[in-house]
């Protein structure tokens, strides 16, 4: 997940405006600057396209957390896959 998070923190502060060291694993979508579902929609397509996969709006609105979705997209390079509902 360290290495995730090295690339995915600024990816979420750029759609957020929260400074990326203020980004933690630990930290909830919902508790960040600018979140609703815009914000959600930018970082996904962020983060398929930073990563190259595939992952559904239905998976990704179920994680609550950046540390979550860093596991998750760690999860999906080790497959080297989508991810599904």
């Amino acid at each position: 997940m360290a290495d995730v998070m090295t690339t995915l923190r600024p990816l979420v502060g750029k759609v957020t405006t929260v400074p990326h060291d203020e980004i933690t694993a630990e930290r909830r979508f919902e508790d960040l600057g600018r979140w609703g579902s815009l914000a959600a929609v930018r970082l996904l397509s962020a983060v398929e396209q930073q990563y190259g996969i595939s992952l559904s709006l239905s998976a990704f609105m179920r994680i609550e957390t950046v540390g979550e979705l860093a596991d998750r997209i760690g999860g999906l390079l080790r497959v080297g896959g989508a991810s599904g509902p």
